[in-house]
């Protein structure tokens, strides 16, 4: 019995015998009119016979190492003819990983192809921010970069009714759209609470506390959750995403709100989970929240062990949140985490957590920070004496986030005067920045995402899930602006965790 790739071996070995004969007669008969093989038409039959004859060799090459997928040859072996006859920019050798049957070495092509067999995943968190920036969710499933997409459907404390907690939906136009949204592939319904360091914008520490501390008032918290999935449009949800920080961290300060709040956050979401799976027994509810990769935020204990038990994606957040008054050039504090920063997080993550976690999601961050560079005003207000030539103030009313690719256009036009810098091999405490006259901005290039995550599944393998990123529309995914493929940075991510070591193209080159 024939397996599918020696069907395909012998489909194409017919095909090249075939190409030749029609490539012979077209000489034989042209003899006398040497000019009529430039014809377009010639020129296809050349081309379509040295595709037939790489691919036959690539499958030859698949063959022997028992590498038995039709449907990923078809996609590979075109990735990998693209590779070794120039067809994608780059004329690499190309040849296939033994245990992946991934194309080594070459430019990446457009379509991504993950490889079976490989327990990791990309988990990509969309919301009304990303419709608003122009990106469509069939867009975003359509690039196969996800392995799973948490369409977020923002939700909050009803303020009108102070003595009993109601929770009330704010992104009414997605939640009428909940079933059609839900019915998608790839796509897991999740309401949203809280929209930056606290559960929602009005609610301040001290609320927090007096709402989960009382055993009373996290009863009617959950009450009123699993109230609100239990209404009609409630069988199209798949859990609660929460986007905060931590309890006891607001505004990234470990030192502000009693250390409580973590233990009954803990508690809350312990009970809701209960009254969900008592309320429906055959359904499974998810829960995820974002966390920092600050060291303050894994050292002091954060319920990191216990919070691993109960969330279904613990999704750490790689950069940091400062603006600082004065930085040197070269900075010593990035926006953008450098790699061994990374590397503390995760191995804090994990023996905190005292065991390996499959639910925590290293994440891939598209939005960037503009800083301002010193100006008469702030010299006067911080000046002590005469700075040193590699120092400069910070103008934060002046700074500004930035996405990915506003950034890469502003660094990329020449006449803007931007000097990009890239850390020496070995140099894993810093990242990529750019600096002008005015203004400095650190970014991770697409080299930079692929290898940071390479180095971190690399030492920590399996023990963690896979990669994350929210605010997906900041990325350039409609590859027409920097110039290096949709999704760039997402797309070096999955590279980065799945790929067979192509190369990406750069997004801040001069143009």
């Amino acid at each position: 019995m024939t397996t599918s790739l020696e069907r395909s071996e012998a489909m194409l070995h017919f095909y090249f015998l075939w190409q030749t004969r029609l490539i012979v007669l077209n000489v034989s008969a042209n003899m006398l009119y040497p000019w009529r093989l430039i014809s377009p038409q010639f020129i296809i039959l050349i081309s379509l016979h040295i595709i037939a004859f790489a691919g036959n060799n690539s499958l030859r090459e698949l063959k022997k190492n028992n590498f038995d997928a039709f449907a990923t040859v078809n996609s590979l072996m075109s990735t990998c003819i693209g590779q070794c006859f120039g067809l994608f920019e780059k004329k690499d050798s190309c040849g296939f990983d033994r245990a992946t049957g991934q194309p080594i070495g070459g430019y990446c092509m457009s379509d991504f192809v993950r490889p079976t067999g490989i327990d990791r995943r990309v988990i990509c968190v969309y919301e009304k921010n990303d419709i608003v920036r122009g990106l469509s969710l069939d867009l975003l499933i359509e690039s196969k970069l996800c392995t799973t997409i948490l369409v977020l459907v923002a939700i909050r404390f009803d303020s009108k009714v102070p003595t009993n907690i109601q929770m009330v939906i704010v992104d009414e136009d997605m939640h009428k759209d909940a079933q059609r949204i839900s019915s998608k592939p790839t796509v897991k319904l999740h309401y949203k609470l809280g929209t930056g360091m606290s559960m929602n914008d009005s609610m301040n520490p001290v609320d927090f506390s007096r709402t989960f501390s009382m055993t009373t008032r996290r009863g009617r918290w959950v009450d009123a959750m699993v109230s609100l999935s239990q209404k009609p449009e409630g069988q199209y949800y798949s859990g609660l995403y929460i986007r905060w920080l931590y309890p006891g961290c607001p505004n990234d300060d470990c030192k502000v709100g009693p250390a409580s709040d973590e233990h009954t956050l803990i508690m809350a979401l312990n009970e809701l989970s209960a009254a969900w799976k008592s309320k429906s027994p055959n359904k499974v509810w998810e829960l995820a929240m974002e966390t920092s990769a600050k060291a303050d935020n894994i050292y002091m204990g954060l319920g990191i062990e216990l919070l691993g038990r109960v969330l279904n994606y613990f999704l750490i957040l790689t950069y940091e949140w400062s603006m600082p008054v004065m930085t040197t050039i070269p900075p010593k504090t990035f926006f953008q985490t450098p790699y061994d920063k990374m590397d503390l997080a995760m191995d804090g993550y994990l023996k905190k957590a005292k065991r390996d976690n499959k639910r925590f999601f290293l994440g891939i961050n598209p939005t960037l920070i503009r800083y301002a560079l010193s100006d008469s005003v702030m010299t006067a207000k911080y000046g002590k004496g005469k700075l040193a030539s590699d120092e400069y103030y910070v103008n934060s009313s002046a700074s500004r986030y930035i996405v990915f690719s506003d950034a890469c256009a502003l660094v990329s036009n020449a006449s803007n005067n931007y000097t990009v810098v890239v850390p020496k091999a070995g140099e894993l405490n810093k990242t990529t920045y750019a600096k002008s006259d005015t203004t400095f901005i650190s970014f991770d290039e697409t080299n930079d995402i692929m290898d940071k995550v390479r180095r971190i599944f690399d030492k920590y393998n399996n023990r963690i899930g896979g990669i994350w990123m929210k605010n997906i529309s900041h990325d350039d995914f409609t590859g027409k602006v920097c110039g290096c493929g949709p999704f760039p940075s997402l797309r070096a991510g999955n590279e980065g965790l799945f790929g067979g070591g192509c190369t990406m193209k750069k997004c801040f080159t001069k143009k």
